[in-house]
C-alpha cells in the first residue's frame, strides 16, 4: 500500500494568451497528492489518498476520478469545501495559479492509516496546507516512519507565508527522498547551484535529494553518493501541470519494485515527459508498459533502462 497525503482539488485550466477568448477552458482533478495517487494507480499500485475532499460538487468530481483511476480516498467525509484552483496555461506550457482561502484546509489533519501494511508515504506538498504547520508535519512524518514506510516529501513555494527550513528540521530528518524543483530549492536554501542546495538539505538529515530542473533534467544527490545528473526526455508540451507529481509517482513506483535510485529516476523522468503531452497531470499516462516502451525509443548513452517490474 502507498499512501499519498496532501492536497486534492479541482483545477479550472484556461489555455491561450488572448485576454478575452481562451483557446480552451477545462476542469481537471488536481493537487499534488491527488496527482501522485492517480499516476501511481495508473502504473499498477494499490493507493490510498489522504486529502480534504468535501461533500460538494468539486468533491464529487474527485471521488468519481479516484474511482475510475482505481484508488481510495480517506477520510470518507470532510466537513469543509473542496478547493478549486484557477490555472492559466500559456502557449509554452508555463502556468500561473490562483487559489482561495478554502485552500487553507481548515479542520483537516492528515493521517496515516493504521490498519494496513504501508510501503511508501508521500507528503504533497511540504510548505503548503495541510503540510504548513511544522508540528503537523512532524507528527505525520513520525507516524509514517512508525508504520515502517519510506517517506517522500515534495515541496512547493509558499503562498502568503514565509517558512524556513530550520522550522521543519525534525520533519526533514525523517525524509528518505526530497523532490524540490530548482526554484523551490534555491528559495529554501539560498543556493542556485544544485550541489550546494543538496548539501543544505542533507545537513538537515534528508537522505536522498532530487532537484527537478525542467527541460534540463534533474540533479540527484543520493545518501551513498556520488551526485549525478540525468537529462530530460523530449516531449511535445501541451501543459506542464502535474509533471513534477508524475515524476514523484514514477520514482516511487520503481523504488518499491527494488530499483536503484538512478534507474527509478530514469523511469520517473520518462513518466514526467509522457505527462507533458496531455492536458492535466495524468491524462497521457496509461501504464508502466507504455512508459517502458517510450524509454526504449530514447537514446540515453550509459544509462541502463529499468526492466518491467511486477504489477
Amino acid at each position: 500500500m502507498i499512501v499519498c497525503a496532501g492536497s486534492a482539488m479541482i483545477d479550472c485550466i484556461i489555455t491561450g494568451n488572448d485576454a478575452d477568448v481562451a483557446e480552451d477552458i477545462a476542469l481537471s482533478p488536481g493537487g499534488e497528492a491527488f496527482n501522485e495517487a492517480s499516476a501511481l494507480a495508473v502504473l499498477g499500485n494499490e493507493v490510498y489518498l489522504n486529502a480534504a475532499v468535501g461533500k460538494d460538487h468539486a468533491g464529487n468530481i474527485l471521488r468519481i476520478a479516484a474511482r475510475e483511476a482505481g484508488f481510495r480516498i480517506m477520510p470518507e467525509s470532510y466537513a469543509g469545501r473542496t478547493p478549486v484552483s484557477l490555472l492559466a496555461v500559456d502557449e509554452t506550457g508555463n502556468r500561473k495559479s490562483r487559489v482561495s482561502r478554502v485552500h487553507a484546509l481548515t479542520g483537516f489533519s492528515p493521517s496515516v492509516p493504521a490498519d494496513c501494511r504501508i510501503s511508501f508515504v508521500t507528503m504533497g506538498s511540504l510548505f503548503r496546507p495541510p503540510f504548513l504547520d511544522p508540528e503537523v508535519c512532524f507528527r505525520f512524518a513520525s507516524a509514517a516512519k512508525a508504520a515502517g514506510a519510506r517517506l517522500l516529501m515534495d515541496t512547493k513555494l509558499p503562498k502568503g507565508t514565509s517558512p524556513i527550513l530550520k522550522e521543519y528540521a525534525n520533519t526533514l530528518a525523517l525524509a528518505d527522498y526530497l523532490t524540490p524543483n530548482e526554484t523551490e530549492s534555491e528559495y529554501y536554501t539560498g543556493c542556485s547551484d544544485p550541489a550546494e542546495a543538496a548539501a543544505v538539505f542533507h545537513s538537515f538529515g534528508v537522505r536522498n535529494v532530487i532537484i527537478k530542473m525542467s527541460e534540463r533534467g534533474c540533479y540527484i544527490s543520493p545518501e551513498d553518493g556520488p551526485d549525478f545528473r540525468l537529462p530530460a526526455f523530449p516531449a511535445e508540451v501541451v501543459d506542464g501541470i502535474g509533471a513534477g507529481d508524475t515524476f514523484a509517482a514514477g520514482l516511487i513506483h520503481r523504488l518499491v519494485r527494488g530499483d536503484k535510485l538512478r534507474d527509478a529516476a530514469v523511469f520517473a523522468s520518462a513518466c514526467a515527459s509522457v505527462s507533458l503531452t496531455g492536458r492535466g497531470a495524468v491524462s497521457a499516462l496509461h501504464s508502466e508498459a507504455q512508459v517502458l516502451e517510450y524509454l526504449q525509443k530514447q537514446p540515453l548513452s550509459g544509462i541502463g533502462l529499468p526492466a518491467a517490474g511486477p504489477g
